[in-house]
């Protein structure tokens, strides 16, 4: 009877923060997205976002603003992540020679030391329509071929690197949140953390 009545309550929480979204104060949704893993790292606060986008644009309905900007960068150099777990990912960006790469290293810095991968690599010829993408992981090397579309990634990519998040860290998992255009909120948290983030009504489903 406990646990159903714990159950209740639960349902009842999940359904009135998604319900007051709206309502929701930029610093209140900070903290909902905080106690779910995903947070500002030092020095950066909430002046800083509020640098880029004034308070009304952050408290409109829903997590979309709020969740881009967590997962964006600083706007002058040194270029720093607002957030380790979490990349405001653009799938228009395979330029050339080390555009997969940066994607590996960003994969691999999001999961905080459960993807252990090293001599990490890439080649990109977008006029050849090639491209390859390599690392070590475990002692082993590992190589896959990406598809080449103009600049877009190839999705397929990221099903490589669930897989190995699921075998050197099964606690873990990646995350992403639509956006509803060529970009997206890549983000790697515990699954007891992206519980959380279903039951307050955040929309990330994961990353496959």
């Amino acid at each position: 009877m406990r646990e159903r009545f714990l159950l209740i309550l639960g349902a009842i929480a999940a359904f009135a923060t998604r319900a007051s979204a709206a309502a929701l104060s930029l610093e209140q949704k900070l903290e909902i997205l905080s106690r779910c893993g995903l947070r500002l790292q030092p020095p950066f606060t909430v002046d800083d976002l509020l640098r880029s986008w004034d308070r009304e644009h952050f408290e409109r309905a829903g997590f979309d603003s709020v969740l881009t900007s967590l997962a964006g960068q600083e706007e002058r150099p040194p270029w720093r992540n607002h957030c380790i777990n979490a990349w405001h990912f653009d799938s228009e960006c395979i330029e050339g020679n080390g555009s997969y790469l940066r994607i590996a290293e960003r994969l691999k810095e999001m999961a905080q030391g459960s993807l252990p991968i090293d001599k990490i690599r890439d080649s990109v010829d977008v006029d050849g329509g090639t491209a390859w993408l390599a690392w070590e992981y475990r002692g082993q090397d590992f190589r896959i071929n990406c598809k080449i579309n103009e600049d877009w990634v190839d999705p397929g990519v990221f099903a490589h690197f669930v897989n190995v998040l699921a075998k050197s860290d099964p606690s873990k998992v990646y995350l992403y949140y639509d956006l509803h255009g060529q970009d997206c909120v890549i983000a790697c948290v515990t699954k007891a953390q992206f519980t959380q983030l279903k039951e307050a009504g955040v929309q990330f489903r994961p990353l496959t």
